[in-house]
């Protein structure tokens, strides 16, 4: 059973990245800051023991990263799967190193080993949609120009501190994500247990209540979810895939996972530690495979694990562990000639 959860925005969003001050936010939401947050909404609704049930062993659901949307287009980033030979020609102007996302009907196609067909650019060459998709978004936007529209875009937003002693002011940038009227984010969910799907909805519309990301105070991260059944993307019966989500590799999965046809890039996972009330303490980092990474292992299987971040010292002990989501989300990939 496999959902498409769309967030439509009620406002912009700011997603920390390591960097100078508060000035750097992501440009998707990935799988394990959205896990986390749906944890702390059920330990809400549900009370402690059931996010403790969340925080360690099997899931009870796979989440995938969100991604933008615009219409009726959902976008993914780009694979490290090769593009199909025949019939596709990258339009005048445009470069593969700028090439962020691609939609789903070009993913799909790519999953099968099936050759694009002619394709549009959008978003000042970062992104990539069919033919279809383009017509569906110049009807939904009503665009004449789809090469240069923008569906979302990263700003930093100037704000002013005042010194409490002698009320000296001093200027700092604040990261953040807007959308466009009509775009959002979205991600997908694929419940193991189907009985677990009435409290994760519920969850999902508690966090667009209180707000998914930072500065939650401000009025950032609020969001209007909206829940529509999908059919799983790629094939679920093929030895290989394309994760969607960051993946945490167990020692016993690393060999299988990182074999001979695997394509991958390691993507780096921090942040600060929460709960029931604000702590002084980072999490321990660790390294994932990101999304669009290629790795062997049968797509229908269950991939990655929980990793333990809890840091390893403190002043005061936490009454709590700290785990970071790292499971797969699979989008099987058929072998074709030449991958």
């Amino acid at each position: 059973m496999e959902e498409v959860v769309w967030l439509e925005p009620l406002g912009a969003f700011h997603l920390g990245e390591r960097g100078i001050g508060l000035e750097e936010t992501a440009g998707i939401v990935h799988a394990d800051t959205l896990y986390a947050a749906l944890v702390t909404s059920v330990a809400t609704l549900e009370g402690t023991a059931a996010a403790d049930a969340l925080a360690g062993g099997t899931p009870r659901a796979l989440i995938s990263s969100a991604f933008p949307f615009a219409g009726p287009v959902r976008f993914y980033p780009r694979s490290m799967l090769p593009v199909p030979e025949g019939g596709f020609e990258l339009p005048d102007g445009a470069s593969w190193k700028d090439v962020q996302f691609v939609s789903e009907r070009l993913l799909e196609l790519q999953a099968r080993g099936a050759p694009w067909p002619s394709v549009e650019v959008s978003c000042g060459g970062s992104v990539l949609v069919s033919a279809e998709e383009a017509a569906a978004l110049r009807d939904a936007f009503g665009l004449r120009d789809l090469g240069e529209a923008r569906f979302w875009g990263r700003t930093a937003v100037p704000r002013v501190v005042l010194d409490v002693a002698c009320h000296r002011s001093g200027i700092w940038h604040f990261g953040r994500v807007s959308f466009r009227e009509g775009a959002g984010w979205f991600f997908r969910v694929r419940y193991l247990d189907p009985g677990f799907s009435g409290v994760f909805r519920a969850a999902v519309r508690l966090l667009g209540d209180t707000g998914l990301g930072g500065d939650r105070s401000g009025g950032h991260g609020l969001f209007k979810p909206r829940f529509e059944a999908a059919d799983p993307l790629g094939d679920a019966s093929a030895d290989r895939f394309v994760t969607i989500s960051p993946v945490y590799p167990p020692p016993g999965q690393a060999g299988r996972l990182l074999g001979p046809g695997s394509r991958y890039r390691w993507l780096t996972r921090g942040g600060w530690v929460s709960g029931a009330r604000a702590t002084p303490y980072r999490r321990r980092a660790v390294r994932m495979l990101a999304e669009g990474s290629l790795l062997e292992g049968e797509a229908s299987l269950l991939w990655g694990g929980m990793a333990d971040v809890t840091p390893l010292e403190t002043p005061e002990p936490l009454p709590f562990r700290v785990f970071r989501y790292g499971f797969a989300f699979p989008v099987g990939v058929t072998r074709w000639d030449g991958c």
